[in-house]
């Protein structure tokens, strides 16, 4: 019974984070060449204040920083922690309001009373309005000598009205592994 209850888990945790809308993008200049780089180090080891307590937790910094470090490692990128390092890595997190619709739909009906002396035609044209929350990371590889941006990774995606810390380091491992799969940009 356990075990069922665990291969349901799974398969609803699947289906929730394979629908989760996580969209990414990339910024770069097509005529830097990125291939050189080796070694990271943190731009700041203290995350700037946003005076937004939902993204100003050091939960979430820590999860962050820890899929980032992940991530560029398995990537064949080492950490430098006191040398100089080839690039440099920050990041900005920012929860913001979206309004989203419903597709409209648009059906009709028809009936007809017992006696075919009655009818009657229904038309619906659907279409709630709500509000929720996106979020969205970006992930800025730099240049540590003189703080040029070298490349921009974003990720966006519909924030869970509820979640829990499970939740919130799988959300967080998988932007951060769609972002980071971008880096260094392939030749076209």
């Amino acid at each position: 019974m356990r075990a069922l209850r665990g291969y349901i888990i799974l398969t609803v945790s699947i289906l929730v984070f394979g629908c989760s809308g996580l969209e990414v993008g990339q910024d770069y200049d097509v005529n830097t060449d990125l291939s050189g780089l080796n070694s990271f180090a943190w731009k700041s080891e203290q995350q700037i204040k946003t005076g937004d307590v939902r993204v100003d937790n050091p939960l979430l910094d820590a999860r962050i920083r820890a899929a980032v470090e992940r991530t560029l490692s398995a990537n064949g990128f080492r950490k430098d922690s006191g040398g100089t390092p080839d690039f440099a890595v920050s990041y900005v997190f920012q929860i913001r309001k979206k309004i989203g619709s419903e597709r409209v739909r648009t059906s009709v009906g028809f009936g007809v009373g017992s006696s075919g002396s009655f009818g009657g035609v229904g038309v619906n044209t659907g279409g709630g309005v709500s509000e929720y929350d996106e979020g969205m990371l970006v992930i800025d590889i730099t240049d540590p000598g003189s703080g040029s941006l070298l490349w921009r990774g974003t990720g966006t995606r519909r924030m869970p009205r509820r979640s829990n810390p499970e939740q919130l380091t799988a959300d967080v491992d998988q932007t951060v592994d769609r972002i980071l799969k971008q880096f260094p940009p392939q030749p076209k």
